[in-house]
């Protein structure tokens, strides 16, 4: 799991300063702010449970920057406040709404690199997306690979890091994309409006406070979200074996490594019969590279189940020679049924 790595310096005193340009006011004067999805990425960091308040000396390494104060930010509704300290950011945040929440700030501005203590001046969104890799933060892409509780609504799309918008049709091309060693972060920004369903509801996400707040409900305990790496993992459930796309995943399911098996059990499994002695009523569900594929055909079936790809239970098979049907709930009653239709 990516570790969280951001750190805001405490101080003893705060003061927030909220301003707006008024007649009598200089607009030269006024500090220029513009909406960003990578402040707004920080700032959800800040946000994950635990984070935003009851800060002490011994959540110091868990973070690589802090910000130099004052930065001057944006509400989505035009807003402008001047944050002077630690104190008075972790206020802002605190009282944030659906309705009204921090979008913007005024570049340029400065950090402090905790690993040598340099201070860098962050002039562009550009820049702020290179320190939110090199300290790994909690990015976009990680909330799409990590969240377990809804479902997005296809097609929607997002921009990536080379400002081209990328639309996604169905789950097995998400996957595809982010099980690509070769893509790297692609999310820099959702396209709003866009639709999920949750807890059987279809949910309407319209800017990234929202899209951040849903994703914290899929784990309210800890803010629970995993890199975009694939490097499953399976544990033995009731319902046969269980492949997640990495350990960060299946922890997040509470379990642990001694819950861990074999992710390619089919050697022995029955289904080299297959053909011969029973016959599968197709379509059915295979969890390959951490998606569902659906599945029309004996060659389909041997491709994927070749390549490592899991049964998703329950299946129905039929006897060659017999005109039973068994509805086959695990790959132990698989083992079961095949054992008594091939001897």
């Amino acid at each position: 799991m990516k570790k969280l790595k951001l750190l805001f310096l405490f101080t003893v005193l705060s003061a927030i300063t909220f301003s707006s340009c008024t007649d009598n006011e200089s607009i030269e004067n006024q500090a220029v702010t513009e909406n960003s999805s990578a402040f707004r990425l920080v700032l959800n960091q800040f946000k994950n449970p635990g984070n935003v308040s009851g800060r002490n000396a011994s959540d110091v390494d868990s973070f690589c920057f802090e910000f130099v104060f004052p930065l001057t930010l944006s509400y989505n509704t035009g807003t402008v406040v001047t944050v002077d300290s630690f104190e008075g950011l972790e206020s802002l945040l605190l009282n944030e709404t659906e309705q009204v929440y921090l979008t913007g700030v005024a570049y340029p501005f400065q950090v402090v690199m905790l690993d040598d203590n340099s201070t860098a001046t962050i002039n562009t969104e550009d820049d702020l997306w290179a320190i939110i890799e090199s300290c790994n933060i909690t990015s976009y892409d990680d909330y799409v690979f990590s969240a377990s509780c809804y479902e997005f609504v296809y097609p929607f799309s997002f921009v990536d890091a080379d400002g081209g918008t990328i639309t996604v049709d169905d789950e097995q091309e998400l996957f595809g994309l982010f099980t690509d060693p070769n893509q790297g972060n692609l999310i820099v920004d959702f396209l709003y409006p866009f639709s999920v369903i949750y807890e059987n509801q279809t949910v309407v996400i319209n800017n990234q406070f929202e899209i951040f707040e849903i994703t914290e409900n899929c784990y309210p305990s800890a803010g629970c979200i995993c890199p975009t790496v694939y490097e499953p993992v399976c544990v033995q459930t009731v319902d046969g074996i269980v492949e997640f796309s990495n350990q960060c995943l299946a922890e997040c399911e509470g379990y642990t490594a001694a819950d861990f098996v074999s992710c390619n059990p089919n050697t022995g499994s029955g289904f080299d019969q297959l053909g011969t002695c029973f016959t599968i009523e197709y379509p059915i569900q295979m969890q390959y590279q951490g998606a569902l594929v659906t599945v029309n055909s004996d060659t389909e079936f041997n491709t994927y189940l070749n390549n490592g790809a899991l049964v998703s239970y329950p299946i129905v098979i039929n006897g060659a020679t017999t005109p039973i049907m068994f509805t086959i709930e695990s790959q132990q009653g698989l083992e079961n049924v095949v054992s008594q239709l091939c001897n």
